[in-house]
């Protein structure tokens, strides 16, 4: 194991320590760095990956198959609200000199998107914290205003690599028919339980670590006005 690997095990284990690092309800002790917080989201991002292999494998002895799959882009006109590990990841890996034509269309794309969303991105990451309860319905009505993330282009996702955990455990089974906002039924939905409970797991080391990197307590945030900011 690498030393950088070690530091990263000790830091993960202490803010999964105490579930109040995850709430706001107790500061981290020391500042953890949007490279430190990248890194936490990268692991993560791995460990889902392979949830989600082992998911589809049970679906195929099931005789289901997942629709979800790149290129099927249904979800890409849904509000992704993510902490800043996992836009810190996606800015990181926009820097590097190989993916400059990904960040440039980032960037060209993003004042449309931004118009396009108006401030409905802004209050739904308000009604996080002081509307929990009505969070649900206005990201169901944002998600209806059809409006494709910035990060979409041709009918593909130009980060994908790097793309949130949100985006990676896509659930629809046998047809993505239902996946739009505008879709007058909900998909069909692959359950998996070790999976749904990392996952859970796996927001509150993310929430940590996004108040611990902020140095004070914060809601989610819009992914392209997050990764927009960090550029």
């Amino acid at each position: 194991m690498s030393a950088d690997d070690a530091h990263l095990d000790e830091l993960v284990a202490e803010l999964a320590s105490d579930a109040r690092y995850a709430t706001g309800g107790r500061r981290f002790s020391r500042p953890v760095t949007l490279d430190e917080a990248a890194a936490i989201a990268a692991r993560m991002q791995t460990q889902v990956d392979h949830g989600v292999a082992a998911r589809d494998e049970l679906l195929a002895a099931q005789g289901a198959k997942l629709a979800c799959k790149r290129g099927c882009c249904g979800c890409c006109e849904e509000p992704i609200m993510v902490f800043q590990p996992e836009a810190a990841r996606i800015a990181r890996w926009l820097d590097q000199p190989e993916n400059a034509a990904a960040r440039a269309a980032f960037r060209a794309a993003y004042p449309g998107w931004r118009a396009a969303v108006g401030d409905g991105l802004v209050q739904l990451s308000a009604m996080f914290v002081t509307d929990p309860g009505g969070y649900r319905d206005a990201h169901i009505a944002a998600w209806a205003k059809g409006v494709p993330c910035a990060f979409l282009r041709d009918g593909d996702c130009t980060v994908y690599p790097v793309r949130p955990i949100v985006c990676r455990v896509g659930h629809a089974i046998d047809t993505a028919e239902f996946c739009s906002g505008a879709a007058t039924q909900s998909a069909a939905r692959a359950r998996f339980v070790p999976l749904d409970e990392f996952v859970a797991r796996t927001r509150s080391l993310l929430a940590a670590t996004h108040h611990a990197t902020r140095g004070t307590v914060g809601p989610v945030e819009p992914l392209c006005d997050a990764v927009y900011a960090l550029l």
